[in-house]
């Protein structure tokens, strides 16, 4: 097993750990070469999807899952520029980390680029962030869900395991709590890059009252094709929520008014979302 779970971490990368602890990504020219990486394993493909590697704090720990675990998408907006990149917002993940609680790597496991209303930015753009086997961390370390049958088993299987790279993983017990389990380990986060809430202290980079913004119908469509290719390719996911449904947060802004138009959109290509 630790021979699996330190493959699964750095397959299809030479990334070296630095004295740091960091694990550096490869040059930008070379990630250019070859922009697209479509995973043939897809049963269809609605959306392409931009794999990368990423700089990796070695020395935080993280939890692998089964993807049978995950049954909900999470949306979020990343209060970034539109133009942020998804190396950008990992950068941005890994400094919010301390001595006492560093972050791994990037907290979403897939980046949407895509304008604003009279925006531009280069081609719309969809990146993997977390490998979906690796726990994320958007939906709150404090929040807790019910499990279903499926999810009981498995994790009375202890097929949840957390640690450090080059460490044997480990059982965490505390991972659920009368019954529930850290939402994280059920969900999967989606950010779209931008700021889609108001402008106040604590967002400065928000929107004024003037000038809202919302996701384009580009962006509504994106969302509902990536959603669509996941459920398609996992189907146990069956849900589209939001960050501010599991605690008190402005995320995702306006894209939150849109969920219901996006169920519909990935409707049409053949998923249901409740």
């Amino acid at each position: 097993m630790k021979g699996l779970f330190i493959l699964l971490l750095i397959s299809g990368s030479f990334a070296r750990a630095d004295e740091s602890g960091f694990v550096s990504a490869p040059n930008v020219s070379q990630l250019m070469e070859y922009p697209y990486e479509v995973n043939s394993e897809w049963p269809v493909e609605l959306i392409n999807i931009l794999k990368i590697s990423y700089q990796r704090n070695t020395e935080a720990s993280f939890c692998l899952r089964p993807t049978e675990m995950v049954d909900t998408i999470v949306l979020h907006h990343s209060e970034t520029s539109s133009t942020a990149t998804a190396q950008y917002i990992n950068q941005l993940h890994l400094a919010r980390g301390t001595s006492d609680d560093p972050w791994y790597m990037i907290a979403y496991s897939y980046v949407i680029n895509s304008p604003y209303s009279g925006g531009s930015i280069p081609s719309p753009l969809v990146t993997e962030g977390r490998p979906l086997e690796i726990v994320g961390a958007h939906a709150g370390s404090n929040v807790f869900l019910p499990m279903d049958e499926e999810q009981k088993r498995l994790w009375a299987e202890k097929k949840v395991l957390c640690g450090k790279e080059n460490e044997e993983p480990k059982f965490d017990p505390t991972l659920v709590k009368e019954g529930k389990i850290k939402a994280n380990v059920t969900t999967l986060g989606i950010v779209i890059n931008g700021n889609y809430s108001p402008f106040s202290s604590t967002n400065p980079g928000g929107y004024s009252k003037k000038a809202p913004r919302y996701p384009t119908a580009k962006t509504q469509d994106m969302i509902a094709r990536l959603s669509c290719q996941l459920q398609k390719k996992y189907p146990r996911i069956k849900y589209i929520k939001w960050h501010s449904y599991y605690h008190s947060t402005s995320c995702p802004g306006t894209i939150k008014s849109y969920i219901g138009q996006i169920k519909t959109k990935a409707k049409r290509y053949g998923c249901d979302f409740k």
